[in-house]
């Protein structure tokens, strides 16, 4: 089960809240395992699950008639279900159906059905007699209109942002949470080191990026960002694909993801392709990698955040860089590419990222991408990032790829 429960239990008696609702794809994924195709690919679609540790039952979920087969053959934990939208299918016509189909007609028949999403949201919180209770929906995946009509149909209730409290709970990864943050890492060192044995004079960087989302897919992951950048291009922070050729004595960067059931991966690196580094670029090279590994040594239960950020950027400041400022050098990732703790010296409830601080340092469990980048505008761009995750004693590395600024080097090491 992805879904920390006793995390979620606490923080929710902490606030006073007496439902916790999920309404984004990230969210209901988290809260119930429930893979609905339609949810991750239609922006605004409805779907819901509530978690009510102190009534029954303990869960229900919301969920389209067109996907109810991805309750059935999938892995939701949840037993109390909403079927709304009803969808038609033909009748057996005497012919043997296939388990799946078996299950679906079963759910069908026992769970209650609704006309739209909200409507079996409202029966829930009825059935639960929380009129009047604390509830906090994530905001996320509900329209305003929407929020509006739950808070009209529940007067004395006292109905909160829900978001926050979720990006709390999942601050601290399950196991199974932190073995798909694991593959989802070795599957993008795994292709980003194939599509770079692949560069020669010449070779476009489109043809890269494709022969990386190629292999990421023969890994059974699936492309989520692949940044890539040659030359000057490597001074843009995040470039669109082109057709530029690379050539020797390129800086080659790159900045990728993918995931590996929805769990995300983050690394960045770069190289001098077919030549020697500058002066200037090993320097700069070496202020940014040394710091993300004097960053890395401080990982550990207790740690704050803020000096993880200050050893990140400890070496850039010495070294004297022109408009050396970040507002972070790294973040969490998991079933987002961006999940809390943001490693950062400032608050960031009051940034572009809206998420939580954390209060008393890391926590085992918690994963942590740290990075430190520097774009020359126009000229040239450098970013190294790592993963980690903390552990009881420190933290253990999930990216592995060499920090070598030289190409020969970089490979010589890598992983196919």
């Amino acid at each position: 089960m992805l879904f920390n429960q006793a995390r979620a239990e606490e923080i929710m008696a902490r606030a006073g809240v007496e439902a916790l609702i999920a309404t984004s794809p990230e969210n209901v994924m988290y809260a119930s395992d429930y893979e609905c195709v339609t949810h991750w690919i239609n922006k605004g679609f409805q779907v819901y699950s509530i978690f009510t540790p102190n009534h029954k039952p303990k869960a229900s979920l919301v969920a389209p008639s067109l996907e109810l087969e991805a309750i059935v053959d999938g892995k939701v934990w949840i037993e109390d279900i909403y079927i709304f939208s009803p969808f038609k299918r033909g009748p057996a016509q005497g012919n043997e159906m296939d388990p799946v189909g078996k299950a679906g007609k079963a759910l069908l028949e026992r769970a209650a059905i609704v006309s739209r999403a909200l409507d079996g949201l409202i029966a829930a919180i009825e059935s639960r007699g929380l009129q009047n209770s604390r509830i906090a929906v994530d905001e996320l995946g509900m329209s305003p209109f929407i929020f509006w009509e739950l808070k009209q149909r529940f007067p004395n209730a006292e109905i909160i942002a829900g978001n926050p409290m979720w990006w709390e709970i999942r601050m601290i990864k399950t196991p199974d949470e932190i073995q798909r943050l694991r593959m989802a890492s070795r599957i993008t060192e795994l292709a980003v080191n194939h599509a770079y044995g692949l560069i020669k004079p010449g070779i476009r960087e489109s043809e890269i990026v494709h022969a990386y989302n190629v292999k990421i897919a023969e890994l059974k992951g699936k492309p989520t960002f692949m940044l890539m950048g040659s030359g000057s291009r490597s001074s843009y922070p995040h470039m669109l694909v082109s057709e530029k050729t690379i050539e020797k004595g390129d800086i080659v960067r790159y900045d990728i993801g993918c995931t590996y059931d929805y769990y995300h991966s983050d690394t960045a690196r770069a190289v001098v392709y077919g030549g020697k580094p500058t002066l200037q670029q090993q320097r700069l090279w070496d202020a940014l990698s040394s710091g993300v590994e004097d960053a890395i040594a401080l990982i550990k239960p207790g740690a704050d955040v803020r000096d993880i950020y200050r050893a990140a950027m400890k070496p850039g400041k010495t070294l004297g860089l022109e408009d050396f400022d970040r507002f972070h050098c790294g973040h969490g990732i998991g079933i987002a590419v961006y999940d809390p703790p943001v490693v950062t010296i400032s608050d960031p409830a009051t940034s572009a990222f809206l998420m939580p601080s954390v209060e008393g340092g890391l926590k085992p469990g918690m994963s942590l991408n740290v990075e430190v980048g520097y774009y020359m505008q126009g000229v040239q761009g450098m970013l190294c990032e790592d993963t980690m995750i903390v552990t009881e004693t420190g933290c253990e590395r999930l990216t592995n790829n060499s920090k070598s600024l030289i190409y020969e080097d970089f490979m010589a090491t890598a992983t196919v």
